[in-house]
């Protein structure tokens, strides 16, 4: 018979996370709405979120600190399995090296290597999600797509990378005339049979680990439309997850549609960051009406919208903030105000240099969904 202390203690323990579910073509479940960022984050960061009632965890093998996270998860005192951790793996091209942040245990080919790595990394014998981190198939493409670090997200983080001025003394940006020159470099040498091949080779081994038991769902990370319409083609199991960036000024409209027609949960990342860029009057007469900040405002439109989050903070003070994103509602008129703020401008990763690759000679790209047409 249960007693009255074991009744105090059930009703004391926090409410499981609210969840979307994933429906795509062979796997189905419930993917966490709001995840914590863990890029540059230390053990006590990961720790203090979890106590704080965080139970979404988003790792990489590229951020480096994922024996970090799994001391983290372990010092918590939170059970293994109560936490949903996510990891990324196939981030470099085969033959890129001498690329940015190239490093030869993360790259296309070898992510039976890369997954291994990262269980023992972060200490577990399987994780709840395991993504392909990038599509890029080539060092051209992956130098084009990467553009937009560069620009806003690099200086404002103060990185000796960042490339300043933004503009020439006639006012002519840089970052276009950068990102042109890039995707031109890329079209000259795209291969799009071997970009496909490429793409299904890495797809492949996810699917190998998830029979093996290394991961329970698989996905994708910064794909744009297209490529999840491609991926029906050779997938045997469709992505659970697309993660990628998404905010009020980068809402991928279309993208959100055909992942909704193939079950795929997208999975957001950038919304503090856009937030810091943007210093936006609506957002903030919404936020000094609603009593919240603007980053919990776009974090919230971001749930509304149906796309699951992922929110780093170091400080336990901003961790909590980001998870009252889940207490509050917009009303119909603020997400509208929020949608209509989209200028289709990314922070991280532009896809049209992916796009591209679709594309056969004398075809041109729709690059808003990828369609082919004939140029």
């Amino acid at each position: 018979k249960a007693s009255g202390l074991t009744f105090f203690f059930a009703a004391m323990a926090p409410p499981p996370p609210p969840t979307f579910a994933c429906a795509p073509r062979g796997q189905a479940g419930e993917i966490p709405q709001l995840g914590l960022g863990t890029v540059a984050l230390g053990s006590e960061h990961v720790s203090s979120a979890l106590k704080l009632g965080y139970r979404h965890l988003d790792c990489a093998l590229l951020y480096g600190n994922q024996e970090e996270v799994g001391a983290g998860l372990r010092a918590s005192g939170v059970p293994r399995s109560e936490v949903f951790l996510t990891s990324k793996v196939a981030f470099f091209p085969a033959g890129a090296e001498g690329c940015w942040m190239h490093n030869a245990n993360n790259i296309k080919g070898q992510e039976a290597a890369s997954i291994d790595l990262t269980l023992q990394q972060l200490g577990v014998s399987q994780v709840d999600l395991l993504l392909v981190h990038n599509p890029t198939t080539s060092k051209e493409e992956y130098a084009a797509a990467s553009v937009p670090h560069f620009f806003e997200l690099f200086n404002h983080m103060g990185k000796d990378e960042a490339i300043r001025p933004a503009a020439l003394p006639d006012g002519s940006r840089l970052r276009p005339m950068i990102l042109s020159d890039r995707r031109a470099a890329a079209l000259r040498t795209r291969d799009p049979a071997a970009a496909k091949q490429a793409r299904r080779e890495t797809w492949l081994a996810l699917e190998r680990a998830q029979r093996e038991g290394k991961c329970r769902y698989i996905g994708v990370a910064n794909y744009p439309a297209a490529l999840l319409l491609e991926m029906k083609e050779y997938a045997t199991v469709m992505p659970a997850v697309n993660q990628l960036e998404l905010h009020p000024w980068f809402d991928s409209a279309e993208l959100r549609r055909v992942a909704r027609e193939l079950g795929v949960v997208l999975m957001a990342y950038g919304s503090c960051h856009s937030t810091m860029f943007q210093k936006n009057d609506k957002i903030a007469a919404i936020a000094s009406r609603l009593g919240r900040s603007p980053t919990q405002v776009v974090l919230r439109w971001t749930l509304q919208s149906g796309s699951a989050v992922i929110a780093k903070a170091a400080s336990a003070k901003n961790q909590a903030e980001n998870l009252a994103a889940l207490d509050f509602e917009l009303p119909a008129e603020d997400l509208a105000a929020l949608s209509a703020l989209n200028i289709d401008y990314p922070y991280y990763w532009t896809p049209l240099p992916t796009i591209d690759t679709l594309a056969e000679e004398g075809e041109e790209i729709n690059g808003s969904l990828g369609r082919k047409r004939k140029a």
